[in-house]
């Protein structure tokens, strides 16, 4: 095989694997009126509590407008609360019924990840942890350069 079919064999492999995912993240998340775009943010403010705008785009590492589309999504749906002094300077945090949703969210997620995994040894999980780190430094060197 060249290495252009190789490359896209391995790229339509990546891209079933995220499609995959995020159709069982869709299918659990709908009964809320959410999506795979706001379970990340749910479950980044599961993991560190409060967080402002800025803090869940560096967590993230999306750009400011779809943080700013997610949330303005949470709030509406009272699943995220405002913390702070006032409209312009304010933390985020899960409000109880957004805690909930993410904690289950969660469980689903690590279960299908037990699934997943329990196909792999225990050496081929190290090897794959491994190779998907190379494989995201190669994929940040390539996008700044």
């Amino acid at each position: 095989m060249d290495d252009l079919v190789l490359n896209f064999e391995f790229n339509k492999a990546l891209i079933d694997v995220v499609k995959k995912m995020r159709k069982r993240e869709d299918f659990f998340l709908k009964k809320f009126d959410l999506t795979h775009f706001h379970g990340v943010y749910v479950l980044t403010l599961l993991k560190y509590g409060e967080l402002t705008m800025n803090e869940l785009n560096e967590y993230i590492g999306v750009d400011k407008a779809n943080t700013s589309r997610a949330v303005k999504d949470l709030l509406s749906k009272g699943y995220v609360e405002k913390v702070g002094e006032n409209d312009r300077k304010f933390a985020l945090k899960l409000s109880k019924t957004g805690k909930k949703i993410a904690q289950d969210f969660k469980k689903r997620i690590d279960m299908m990840m037990e699934i997943v995994l329990s196909k792999f040894s225990e050496k081929e999980r190290l090897i794959l942890d491994k190779c998907l780190k190379k494989l995201i430094a190669g994929i940040n060197e390539a996008c700044e350069g």
